[in-house]
């Protein structure tokens, strides 16, 4: 396989995210953060990220945030969990993508 074909791999991989969220059900806003999730998650799919972060990370509200990540969980596109501190203070919710 020439440098070429490698490159070509990782470019159809690229585009194969962003028609899957392309296709997502979801507002616009809903399919940015679901493209950003899916970016910064693991290999298990998981990322803890502020919505504070998100919302400046995409230049829109964080109340926008919220409501378009309740709208994936209620779609089924990722799971919501809450994380707590040791000292039980609220962290920043894991984000599981499907």
């Amino acid at each position: 396989m020439n440098g070429s074909e490698g490159g070509d791999n990782n470019m159809k991989k690229e585009m194969m995210k962003y028609k899957l969220a392309g296709n997502l059900e979801t507002t616009i806003s809903g399919k940015y953060i679901y493209t950003l999730l899916s970016e910064l998650a693991n290999e298990s799919g998981e990322v803890q990220v502020p919505v504070g972060k998100i919302s400046r990370t995409l230049k829109i509200g964080k109340n926008t945030v919220r409501r378009n990540l309740h709208r994936l969980e209620e779609a089924g596109y990722i799971l919501i969990r809450s994380v707590y501190r040791e000292d039980g203070g609220r962290a920043a919710n894991l984000y599981i993508i499907k």
